[in-house]
């Protein structure tokens, strides 16, 4: 049974990789130059491919926000949503957005220019006290005229259908201290907050660039995680020790974790308990920056002081943290989802693309962690909407909404998808790692240096001196107008349209889950005989097979078992007389072997291209 589920695993890619490891050549495009890149319209939709899922992904644009910074919450199906300087924006399910009134009070004086672009807002934050009526929390930085609060304040939110209005009068809740001039670090802010009960919050305060002597100093908030009474603003420090705490979020059991960022590498998740210290400024598994001196400690180590549960070195810029909803993602489980801010390669440390990470984790213990690139820009917050969405906000004053989709849809979209890389773009390029075209081969293409891949010295010298990775976004715009992203490269235009460039991007970026993957792909010349290999079923067993065809149109065939085959390797074979020629269909198999009675429940494994 377990080779059953490897089969089903790798359901989605196989025939894809089938069909098109052994395309030699396409038709030519057709005649006509490319069309000038554009940015993503509102409601563009790409394909992610991830260990466990398929992710259809829409992206919404917002007017373009002024620094970077900026959250959401979830207001009924609706997001919330907080500029960097402060705006309120509602924004529908549907990707329709409007602007409140209300505004978040970032200084002292009405019309006054704020003199940083590091000062933001951090969090925002609902609480519910009778149906349609809010009190929305607000974690930002107040310009008082002279220096920078960081400040927590409260206003009143009403909801009345489809009307949402927020009040202009915001109460102080709570003032952090010191006050901070001009120039200060409001990029390490941290400012996470989550409600404790019906009376307090939970605020994570970053150190701001502070001097050691202020971060060490125990009356002030830097660097804290604070307990703060609603009513009175009195705080009480439950941990200390952080350096820059963009993420925060408590689960099931109720323990309390937070994503943080270390100086130079050493960007961590914490488990919070209280009364610890978590070692910033004295320790870290980062190193200082070239400007700053080292710490105390042993640099890139963390003695001492309570050390987190699991570290990057080098640092993607972690930031939001949210615990998955299992409802939406059930293979999911538990697991921890955190975003991040570099879009450089945390590997390679060259451009490579924004990513989430999902932290697989059994209670307190990280067993793995699996990157998912995303692209487009820093992800600042994330979260689920009622429909099951996971909704990312980007610095790029974007929205973009990730849903899982069914089996059946990946093999219609991922059949598509083939069929337009057979014509655009298999003349010259290979989907096998062992073969190069009159261009290299695209496997792992997604975050690898531009004009560098072992094997193939065809580069022009205007791709080898872009000196950055391929990011989703880039190689878009690089198939719809090669000219005009890397002036003098070899590859022509190949009247790629925006839609179809987001498309193969998405097809090429799917490829690293089947790598290793034997596949064989045969055909008679009159169509009806094809023969699949499949990873996993012992050798030496007979077994006797039913097949069934789910076609893109719905309709359902069942076609005869010739042959199935257990190989030498482990893989497995199937032949049968298929009934008439399929396209874009979804196989499902069940399995007898010898001395079994009862046939194994039925498996999709194949999606179909022909």
């Amino acid at each position: 049974m377990n080779s059953l589920r490897s089969m089903a695993n790798n359901a989605r890619t196989a025939a894809l990789i089938a069909v098109l490891v052994t395309t030699s050549a396409c038709s030519p495009p057709p005649p006509g130059a490319g069309v000038a890149a554009s940015a993503p319209e509102p409601g563009a939709q790409t394909i992610l491919r991830t260990h466990l899922y398929a992710l259809e992904t829409e992206t919404y644009s917002l007017e373009p926000f002024t620094g970077s910074g900026g959250a959401m919450e979830v207001l009924g199906g609706d997001l919330l949503i907080a500029t960097p300087r402060g705006r309120l924006v509602l924004m529908t399910p549907d990707g329709r957005v409007s602007y409140l009134d209300g505004q978040v009070p970032m200084d002292g004086e009405a019309e006054i220019e704020i003199p940083s672009r590091r000062a933001r807002v951090a969090d925002i934050l609902l609480k519910e006290h009778s149906p349609g009526r809010f009190e929305l929390f607000a974690s930002y930085h107040y310009f008082t005229g002279e220096c920078f609060l960081f400040r927590v304040s409260s206003t009143t939110l009403l909801r009345d259908g489809q009307h949402v209005e927020a009040s202009n009068a915001w109460r102080t809740v709570f003032d952090a201290r010191p006050c901070f001039r001009p120039g200060f670090g409001g990029h390490e802010a941290g400012g996470r907050m989550l409600t404790d009960g019906p009376d307090h919050l939970l605020v994570l305060v970053g150190n701001h660039s502070a001097d050691d002597d202020e971060l060490l100093d125990d009356e002030g908030s830097l660097g804290k995680l604070l307990r703060i009474e609603i009513r009175t603003g009195t705080a009480v420090p439950l941990t200390r020790g952080h350096r820059n705490p963009q993420g925060l979020a408590r689960d099931a059991a109720g323990d309390l974790w937070a994503a943080e960022h270390g100086p130079r590498g050493g960007d961590e998740l914490n488990l919070l308990e209280t009364g610890r210290h978590y070692g910033f400024p004295q320790v870290s598994y980062g190193v200082p920056y070239p400007n700053q001196s080292a710490p105390p400690g042993k640099e890139g180590r963390h003695d001492g002081f309570t050390r987190p549960v699991f570290a990057w070195v080098p640092s993607p810029g972690i930031s939001a943290l949210v615990v998955n909803d299992r409802r939406a993602f059930p293979l999911w489980d538990d697991d921890l989802l955190i975003a991040s801010l570099s879009g450089t390669s945390y590997i390679e440390h060259i451009p490579g693309g924004h990513s989430i990470f999902r932290v697989r984790r059994r209670g307190r213990v990280i067993q793995y962690v699996e990157r998912i690139l995303v692209g487009d820009g820093s992800i600042r917050d994330l979260t689920f909407l009622p429909d099951g969405r996971l909704a990312l906000l980007l610095d790029s004053g974007r929205v973009k909404l990730l849903r899982r989709i069914d089996e059946d849809r990946v093999a219609i979209l991922t059949c598509a998808t083939s069929r337009l890389f057979v014509l655009r773009c298999a003349r010259c390029h290979s989907l096998s790692e062992k073969t190069h075209g009159a261009g290299p081969h695209l496997v792992g293409a997604l975050g690898r240096r531009a004009g560098a891949v072992e094997g193939f010295a065809g580069f022009s010298d205007a791709l080898r001196s872009l000196n950055r990775a391929w990011t989703p976004r880039d190689m878009a715009r690089y198939l719809v107008d090669p000219q005009g992203f890397a002036p003098g490269t070899a590859m022509t235009a190949s009247a790629v349209t925006a839609e179809e460039a987001r498309q193969i991007v998405g097809l090429i970026g799917g490829l690293g889950a089947i790598k290793g993957l034997r596949v064989g792909a045969e055909e008679r010349a009159d169509g009806t005989l094809a023969k699949r290999a499949i990873s996993g079923l012992k050798p030496g067993l007979k077994y006797d097979a039913q097949l069934r065809t789910r076609a893109a149109n719905g309709k359902v065939a069942y076609s005869e078992v010739v042959a199935a085959v257990p190989d030498s390797y482990g893989g497995f074979v199937l032949r049968w007389e298929a009934l008439e020629r399929e396209v874009c269909a979804t196989h499902e198999f069940r399995l007898r072997a010898d001395g079994e009675t009862e046939w194994r429940p039925w498996r999709k494994f194949v999606p179909l291209v022909e």
